[in-house]
């Protein structure tokens, strides 16, 4: 049986994965740091559930834990008077995670890719955790999203200088980091 701790260090893991997944007005309802611990919870209540062995399978297992807190979060932020499709204008009901904002990436070809770009984004991720979160955000939507400068300056309400000055300026940080 799998350990908290061991579970832990998932975490950063699901954080890049909920941040780079919430792009809806969810994000003013709901934090994906939120969503990792609703995920986190749910891992702990249910590892004896988990039969793999290697770190690529429990970070599928996870994955799929986060799919469905986030498809739950989704159907709640959507009943009666709650439903921010009525701020949004999104469309109502139906199950599908991507009309509640939700896009989750599908598995891998194989798990040896996956337990490669879990570590290869777990190192991303630490050396991301020195910018700011508006800088982390630009640069998921730029290099992991491959969104147009346009596109992020609309998502993020800002100017296309000032999303490329927030690019530039946290690409300078890990440049930095990195060496």
């Amino acid at each position: 049986m799998e350990s908290q701790d061991d579970l832990q260090r998932f975490r950063p893991f699901l954080r890049a994965l909920a941040e780079e997944q919430l792009y809806s007005g969810l994000r003013q309802k709901i934090d994906p740091s939120d969503l990792v611990q609703q995920t986190m919870l749910q891992a702990i209540e249910s590892q004896s559930q988990f039969r793999g062995t290697t770190d690529a399978a429990k970070a599928s297992w996870l994955r799929a834990i986060l799919k469905n807190v986030m498809a739950g979060i989704g159907r709640h932020f959507h009943r009666d008077r709650r439903d921010v499709s009525r701020e949004q204008g999104m469309g109502s009901g139906g199950s599908d995670p991507s009309e509640f904002g939700f896009e989750i990436a599908g598995n891998f070809s194989s798990p040896s890719h996956l337990l490669r770009q879990s570590e290869d984004r777990q190192q991303i991720e630490k050396l991301m955790s020195h910018l700011t979160h508006e800088q982390q955000q630009a640069l998921v939507m730029r290099y992991w999203h491959d969104f147009s400068l346009e596109e992020i300056s609309q998502k993020m309400n800002k100017s296309p200088d000032a999303v490329a000055g927030l690019l530039y300026r946290g690409m300078k940080v890990l440049r930095e980091k990195f060496d």
